[in-house]
């Protein structure tokens, strides 16, 4: 392992060499037992974390709702969805903590230029990211499922996630170079999609802050096409390279299998960001348009 600390540094599309491709498939295919087991404690424990606090923030929007009497503009505490608001706050504060970390993660302990090795094999520490998000969304897919009504393209997202996530997690070829941009800084841009969703379930909020609401909605239209389609392109694209030619070069049928699945779950999670950005940036077009036919 050591000696290819030194070896040159992988471009943003490797070339294919035969040799470090075959020393990498000679690698157990996991990590060792004792860490997975580990790693399943961690993800169970983060799953009922966050249940506590969805449970917590039920019985206080609950309470909020009982305590609103209908106002001048005609609401009622009737308008509140206890569920849908506690899942949206829930989701405020996963995505806040996981966009933090990964800022971090991506500032100060992952350097620019990498060996093909240590991207594919390496940063054993990042796995945390890894962890977090397959409890997160292993709590998110059955309330988005049977609780709130998320969209099909939402629960598509959250069953890719988790596979992606469970071979970095488990896996010893887990692209963890990669994980805290993908597993963490990009939730930074749900963080404003949270605060856009409470004004949403509360529409006398819209009427009384417009300003913040346009506001929050142009954050986050600028957050997710910065980390989710400008920035996520070429770090993508490098990740697809170095995974498909580990796919190339695989001989082994079980390798074979988790490594198409980990790199068709990749696509159909770029091709979500590609879908969600283009409804996104249509959106501000024809608000755009709104904008000039009132001005005329």
């Amino acid at each position: 392992h050591n000696r290819h600390t030194h070896a040159a540094m992988s471009s943003l599309i490797p070339r294919y060499d035969p040799v470090l491709f075959g020393e990498i498939h000679q690698l157990p295919a996991y990590l060792p037992r004792e860490e997975n087991e580990e790693s399943i404690r961690f993800i169970l424990y983060t799953s009922v974390i966050i249940t506590i606090i969805y449970c917590c923030l039920c019985i206080i929007v609950k309470t909020w709702k009982d305590s609103i009497r209908k106002g001048d503009d005609g609401e009622s505490s009737s308008s509140v969805n206890v569920p849908k608001i506690s899942y949206q706050l829930t989701n405020l504060l996963v995505n806040l903590t996981l966009g933090c970390l990964g800022i971090y993660y991506q500032i100060n302990k992952i350097p620019l230029q990498e060996t093909t090795w240590n991207k594919i094999v390496g940063y054993e520490h990042a796995k945390i990211f890894a962890l977090g998000q397959i409890g997160y969304q292993l709590w998110a897919l059955p309330i988005g499922l049977f609780v709130v009504g998320e969209t099909k393209s939402v629960i598509v997202h959250h069953v890719a996630v988790i596979c992606v996530a469970s071979v970095s997690a488990f896996v010893r070829c887990g692209f963890r170079y990669y994980i805290p941009y993908f597993y963490g800084l990009i939730e930074i841009s749900s963080v404003p999609l949270s605060i856009m969703n409470q004004f949403k379930q509360n529409e006398g909020w819209i009427r009384a802050y417009p300003e913040m609401y346009q506001t929050v909605r142009v954050v986050f239209a600028v957050t997710f096409l910065l980390v989710r389609v400008v920035l996520w392109t070429p770090f993508y694209w490098s990740f697809w390279a170095h995974a498909t030619l580990l796919l190339y070069s695989s001989e082994n049928i079980s390798t074979t299998v988790i490594l198409t699945v980990f790199n068709l779950s990749s696509l159909v999670l770029t091709f979500l960001q590609y879908f969600w950005a283009s409804k996104i940036i249509s959106a501000m077009v024809k608000r755009g348009d709104q904008s000039k036919k009132k001005e005329s």
